[in-house]
């Protein structure tokens, strides 16, 4: 097939050529069609399932809505965890879901099952939106010094909300701050009294008070005339004119008894921005698997009409969006692709020293990179930092320089004119495409660890993988058909047999070196022997993490405060905290979002605070990296008592939480049924971690200590007075948050109205006051009918497995993660025991590095036994595929050495790259041993001259492609750039492996080649395919 493959293209080249310019063509209208993102998203298939409960206390929360909920959640197909938050009046379940799996179908599932489930009757759950962990691309706030903050968040709500949906590829608006609008009637108790009203009565007013009627339609001549009953309130003078009772023939309107207000419900968070401490905020949401890069510019588009709607004196500013990133991102992967080219084509003109025989190796970096781009466009891939960023041209062309040096020498050496050249060219195309056919499926073979990775790992490096594996069988195609085309053309007359003076300058020592290995095999074995057990010992002493940060631009605080703040009391340490960060020159604006957004989709407490921190260009900071940047921050907060910080960034925070639950790099999570008892363990741990050394951001979930306000009802006491126990808690709830009973319309707007309690002075005395009206008129204290005691409760209940979780999280800083976390496990194991019934798991980064190891662990050797399958089956030889198996260690010895010498860990990345180098490596021992076993069957050649003719004849091209790799991975390997931070590893590995590889290859191969057939260990069957 290979063989009618290379005959076809060049009898009919025509074809051939149109071929490659409909290449051109598909590839660059796939490429302006390919998604462009920084980050792939590695969050898994995600439902949440909300439910907003005003006004009571987790444990409520979590007894009457998360555990009913829970339960009719268990059992779906697919779910990998169950977590959830119960806080004061939310409830949050987030349902993760297998990967693969359809997030319609998910969400289906879902809906379907909540409907089941027996809940309070004012308690509403919904699914949070079709979203992920990197969805919000832009960010924004709301400022007006005129209109009223309840008026501008109306205006997010209502019109800026919906017209952003209207986006395509919009899932949703979240809005920060501000407070929702609500008509509020505040009842004066002692009116009330003098009126001898109660509550239920104003409640049951309200309520009859606003409605329209439906009637019929009246005839009028030949037409129907609609009947309607208008009736709705439509503003205060509307509410205030209610009549509640009519007492000797005078009606007594709400005005009598109270006062008509707008005011906002219960807030669950406030917004900060500079120097301004009450905004509102819209966040935008990308809907999942979108493509931002096109989601952001209708964002934008959209935000151009939006800016005309808004009312005089309202403006909005934007300070966060994701194309800032995504072009960062781009930009430095280019900027290295772009280089690597460069360097690629300079270097294949020195090397192969005719400008002919370089520019046609140099065709096949762009014509195989939209190759794949045309399979990313129909498979959907997004091109990203990994996708594109991890492609050598110097890996891609290995196989065209070996095609395009054969067909160099051949013709240089038989000088063929006229219609021979093409007979020349076939000739000498044959003679290496077979094994470069395999060594290619070999390049692919390699590459199958990877796809089998499973969640962040895997949407990582896979879509890098099919990239890589795209690109190699594109170039491959190319190096069997366009090159040896285009030579027929481009070598109508025979090129002089020159050599370049640097491969003469390399060859000089290694003719000598080679001769003297093949004489000498044993010191070449012993030496590389020795080398690969140094790279064993150097390995062991490397650092181990999952995987480098990226390094988005900006950063991300969370400040926890003690547990029972209020929003009020926090406020002057959230804008004290705000102001200390904008001192810093190296910041452009800071953003805070102190407790949760109304619609409950990110669950937290008043006693947590989440600061954006946008940074200006690395060009004017006067600090080297971000790492002392965060460590003067931290310093500058240090004189802040009672408070823990955390220094992330925007995606990787949301990031962390969403695969493991905890925000923090690393974690420990203890299960039990006692908050209590999992909070004294946690303090425990937090204690001994804190003494390892590269522990940073340390702490754990405070969910003890809530202050609470319990009114327990007296029953005896409620029953000897005639009153239901429902009766007393309307009066709590009125004189508290207020019960919601109708409400307003404006136009098509809606807004709740409540009924409240006024109050003078201390709220706790006025509550201590507050009388409930009994069957006879009479007003009974509170006092006498519950025990109203102060004390502490739970401020959030985490769950995870249907099991109360608490976890205890940090970063690491100065450190790696391999050594961190084997000695915080040894502390740890040795200084905390749990009771019975309560476990421990190690979770976060650590987490995902086990799982990832633990498959290549099983996956490596597979493959391994893959490729000598295939060795095999090209040489049809147990010992000559032993033999290029060798090339392996080899690229072991250079991949760790250079993760030492560049002081880099290893990491996930790293693994990818000594992947990757293992395909390249074989390949050049492919190409060697067929020259050498042909050079015996062909030519007639001793074992000693066959392997030193093969070594002088390969010596070229299997250099010339090392060093054109070598130099095509360097700019990724030394770029700094915001991005880089993941190519870096795999860069660097590739880069050492394939020194170590080549040099070993062309020096210890052929000697243990040599020794082997010495010793008659060896089949001189003919090369086979």
């Amino acid at each position: 097939m290979i063989t009618r493959l290379v005959a076809f293209a060049l009898h009919q080249r025509f074809i051939t050529l149109a071929l490659a310019f409909l290449l051109t063509v598909g590839g660059i209208i796939s490429y302006h069609r390919l998604p462009i993102e920084a980050y792939p998203d590695v969050a898994d298939v995600q439902v949440d399932v909300i439910t907003i409960w005003p006004g009571h206390a987790a444990e409520e929360v979590e007894r009457l809505i998360t555990v009913p909920l829970e339960k009719e959640l268990n059992g779906i197909a697919g779910i990998t965890f169950l977590r959830s938050v119960s806080n004061f009046g939310l409830s949050n379940i987030h349902v993760l879901f297998a990967d693969g799996t359809d997030n319609y179908w998910s969400r289906q599932q879902v809906l379907e099952r909540i409907t089941g489930a027996e809940l309070p009757p004012d308690a509403k759950p919904g699914l949070g939106p079709l979203a992920s962990a990197i969805s919000e691309v832009y960010r924004y706030t709301l400022e007006s010094k005129t209109m009223p903050l309840v008026e501008v968040k109306a205006l997010q709500d209502w019109v800026l909300e919906r017209e952003f949906r209207k986006v395509p590829g919009v899932a949703d608006v979240v809005s920060w701050g501000g407070g929702i609008k609500q008509y509020q009637i505040i009842i004066d108790p002692g009116r009330l009294r003098g009126y001898n009203l109660t509550l239920k009565q104003v409640f049951d007013a309200v309520t009859a008070n606003n409605a329209n009627a439906g009637g019929s339609y009246l005839r009028d001549g030949e037409y129907a005339l609609m009947v309607r009953g208008i009736g709705l309130l439509r503003s205060t003078e509307d509410l205030a004119d209610v009549v509640v009772a009519a007492q000797k023939g005078t009606p007594i309107r709400i005005r009598d008894i109270g006062e008509v207000g707008i005011g906002h419900a219960i807030r669950f968070g406030v917004l900060g921005r500079d120097h301004e401490d009450d905004l509102v905020q819209g966040i935008i949401l990308m809907r999942k698997g979108e493509n931002p890069d096109a989601v952001i510019d209708g964002v934008k588009k959209k935000l151009v009409e939006v800016k005309r709607m808004l009312p005089a004196g309202v403006e909005l500013y934007d300070y966060y969006s994701r194309d800032r990133l995504v072009k960062t991102t781009v930009t430095t992967v280019l900027r290295n692709l772009v280089e690597g080219a460069a360097l690629v084509v300079v270097l294949l003109s020195l090397f192969l020293y005719d400008l002919r025989a370089a520019f046609i190796v140099a065709l096949t970096i762009p014509l195989s990179l939209l190759f794949a781009f045309i399979f990313m466009d129909l498979r959907g891939i997004p091109a990203n930092l990994l996708s594109l960023g991890a492609i050598d041209f110097g890996i891609i062309v290995d196989g065209a320089v070996i095609m395009a040096e054969n067909i160099l020498r051949h013709l240089s050496e038989r000088r063929p004119t006229g219609h021979r050249v093409v007979r020349e060219v076939q000739h000498a195309a044959l003679e290496v495409a077979r094994p470069l056919t395999f060594a290619v499926v070999i390049i692919m073979t390699v590459y199958v660890p990877i796809l089998t990775f499973q969640r962040i790992e895997g949407k990582l490096f896979r879509p890098m993988a099919v990239t890589i594996s795209v690109a190699v069988v594109g170039a491959l195609l190319l190096t069997l058909t366009l090159i040896p085309v285009l030579s027929t053309f481009l070598f109508r007359r025979p090129p002089r047999e020159r050599e370049s003076p640097l491969i003469r300058w390399l060859r000089r020592p290694y003719t000598p070196a080679i001769r003297w290995c093949v004489r000498h095999p044993v010191f070449p074995l012993l030496g590389a022997g020795g080398l690969f057990a140094l790279a064993l010992v150097v390995f062991v002493l490397l650092g181990k993490e999952f995987l480098p940060e990226l390094d988005e631009g900006d950063l991300w605080l969370r400040v926890k405060f003690p547990v029972g703040i209020s929003l009020e009391g926090a406020q002057p340490y959230v804008h004290r905290i705000r102001e200390q960060l904008s001192s810093f020159p190296e910041v452009r604006v800071v953003v805070s979002q102190l407790g949760a957004p109304d619609d409950g989709t990110d669950p937290n407490g008043p006693d947590n605070c989440e600061f954006y921190i946008g940074l200006r260009a690395r060009g004017e900071w006067r600090f080297h990296d971000k790492g002392q940047l965060i460590d003067a921050m931290a310093a500058s907060l240090a004189d802040l008592r009672g408070i823990t910080t955390n220094f992330s960034q925007p995606i990787k925070d949301n990031v962390d939480e969403a695969l493991a639950g905890v925000k923090g790099e690393l974690a420990i999570k203890l299960y039990g049924p006692d908050v209590f008892v999992l909070e004294a363990k946690a303090r425990e741990i937090a204690s001994v971690l804190a003494a390892v050394r590269g522990v940073a951001d340390l702490d754990y979930d405070h969910l003890v200590g809530q202050p609470q306000l319990q009114i327990v009802i007296d029953r005896k006491a409620t029953a000897r007075h005639g009153i239901n126990v429902q009766d007393v808690q309307d009066a709590i709830e009125a004189a508290t948050k207020g019960r919601n009973v109708t409400e307003i319309f404006e136009g098509e707007r809606r807004f709740g109205v409540v009924v409240k309690l006024a109050h003078d002075g201390d709220p706790l005395s006025s509550l201590k006051a507050l009388t409930v009206s009994a069957p006879s008129g009479e007003r009974i204290p509170l006092t006498q009918l519950a025990e109203v005691i102060k004390t502490e409760g739970l401020a959030q209940i985490l769950r995870e497995g249907n099991l109360r979780r608490v976890g205890i999280k940090w970063n690491i800083r100065d450190r790696d993660m391999g050594s961190l976390v084997a000695e915080a496990m040894a502390k740890v194991n040795a200084a905390v025991k749990l009771p019975e019934g309560y476990q421990m798991v190690w979770s976060g980064r650590f987490e995902d590095q086990q799982r990832a190891l633990a498959r290549l662990y099983v996956i490596v050797p597979l493959v391994i036994f893959i490729i000598f399958i295939l060795l095999f089956g090209t040489f049809q030889s147990v010992g000559d595929a032993l033999l290029i198996m060798l090339n392996l260690p080899f690229a072991i010895i250079g991949g760790t050495l250079a993760l030492f010498l560049w002081r880099s860990n290893f990491n996930i990345s790293a693994a990818v790259g000594y992947i990757a180098v293992f395909g390249v490596s074989v390949l050049n021992g492919v190409v060697l041993v067929s020259s050498i076993r042909q050079a015996r069957t062909e030519e007639g050649l001793s074992i000693h001259d066959a392997v030193i003719r093969a070594c002088e004849i390969r010596f070229r091209p299997i250099v010339v492609s090392a060093i054109v790799a070598v130099i095509g991975f360097l700019p990724a390997a030394l770029s700094q750039g915001i991005g880089a931070e993941i190519q870096r590893p795999l860069a660097r590995v590739v880069i050492g492996g394939l020194i170590s590889s080549t040099a070993l290859t062309l020096l210890v191969l052929p000697a243990l080649y040599a020794l082997r057939t010495h010793r008659g260990r060896v089949s001189d069957a003919p090369v086979t395919s």
